[in-house]
């Protein structure tokens, strides 16, 4: 038995020996360019993202600047887009330039004097009408089986004609309303001030990009129908849904060379992660350097025709919410804490008689903007 025992403890002692961390090796792809272009039907303004691919060891985002970008028509018509300052470049076009069933095609001219266009791209005929946005309080689970999530989870369903378009990409724009804890009613920055208004930062909207990739084809289905497709799923555990809540859904029909780049897109968004699932690939778009065909450039110029919907949910109390740590911090005199400093009551005093010790604050528990919101009202808030 001691032998036994002997032999166990020796493999155990060995086997972990072994154990190396591992590091993969990933070769520095070059700094391809990235598009990330849209044209509509939907007249307005129109935008194209212009960036650098970051290395694997030190990702970020690297605008490409001062380029000169075209969208040009199978006509000849061409439409300058101004340069708006970190890679972004837009223009502002007519419903009677945006003509169904013209080819469009983009032009980039960089700083260095490469030039990339994308293939010519249809804009297609109007797309399906969405049938419904709706959602369900739901829960799903998490790495820890015992901290299920709670939250709602949109879905879309849509019942298009069947010579209708058949591929479907949706982006989503969340917005959502929440309050700070405390009004501000003095506020120390080097000078103790009075708040003209004391409620200035206590109510905010915030609105976001979701960054969450969507497709569906029913391009070898006999009907033109999607129900109940998943959207996004929002959870309980931050202040989204305590007050009131909107989803924006984007609805675009993409041709198939579109929808085949935005649904490699999606499968390498949401299924890699894991040492032995989908490893990250160099997704080839539509666009190339017109001089070097070899060149790597990622993203895709999409034209598409597209409609909006858009959904609102008021508060879900019944899901619960974590709570937010609002307690006051003590000081004894003004230069305790770098300011910003806000009082929610005139030095509010935690003696009893009067003046130190003071309850104090700072952040999000006093300037709602402070988590990346605004004061102002968006215009379609209900």
């Amino acid at each position: 038995m001691n032998r036994t025992i002997l032999f166990l403890w020796l493999a155990a002692f060995l086997l972990q020996g072994c154990v190396e961390p591992y590091t993969p090796d990933i070769r520095q792809s070059q700094e391809s360019l990235v598009v990330e272009g849209l044209l509509t039907d939907q007249p307005g303004i129109q935008t194209i993202y212009l960036s650098r691919s970051s290395p694997y060891s030190d990702p970020g985002f690297i605008p490409e600047r001062d380029c000169l970008v075209r969208v040009v028509d199978e006509n000849g018509n061409s439409y300058l887009f101004y340069d708006q300052g970190e890679g972004v470049y837009q223009r502002f076009m007519m419903a009677s330039q945006l003509v169904r069933g013209t080819a469009y095609k983009l032009s980039i001219l960089t700083t260095e004097g490469k030039e990339y266009e994308s293939n010519y791209e249809i804009l297609p005929f109007p797309c399906p009408l969405i049938d419904s946005v709706y959602f369900e309080t739901e829960t799903v689970g998490t790495f820890d089986p015992e901290q299920p999530l709670e939250g709602i989870q949109f879905y879309i369903d849509l019942d298009a004609e069947e010579d209708q378009a058949r591929n479907y990409r949706w982006e989503l724009v969340e917005t959502w309303e929440y309050y700070a804890a405390h009004i501000i009613t003095d506020y120390y920055d080097g000078e103790l001030h009075k708040m003209d208004d004391p409620f200035k930062y206590h109510h905010c909207w915030y609105t976001g990009r979701i960054s969450n990739i969507y497709t569906s084809s029913t391009k070898h289905s006999v009907s033109n129908r999607i129900n109940r497709y998943p959207l996004y799923f929002v959870s309980n555990q931050t202040n989204r849904l305590k007050i009131r809540y909107s989803l924006l859904v984007k609805q675009f029909s993409l041709s198939d060379e579109a929808y085949q780049y935005w649904d490699q897109m999606r499968r390498q968004h949401q299924e890699s992660g894991g040492l032995y699932e989908t490893q990250p690939a160099q997704i080839r778009g539509n666009v190339y350097n017109i001089n070097d065909p070899e060149e790597l450039v990622l993203g895709f110029f999409n034209v598409a025709s597209s409609l909006d919907k858009r959904i609102f949910v008021d508060a879900q109390s019944e899901l619960g919410f974590p709570p937010i740590d609002c307690t006051l911090d003590t000081i004894y005199n003004m230069y305790e804490i770098p300011p910003p400093v806000y009082y929610p009551v005139y030095m509010r005093s935690l003696n009893p008689m009067g003046g130190p010790p003071y309850g104090v604050g700072r952040g999000i528990c006093f300037d709602c903007t402070t988590e990346g919101g605004s004061t102002v009202k968006p215009d379609f808030w209900e």
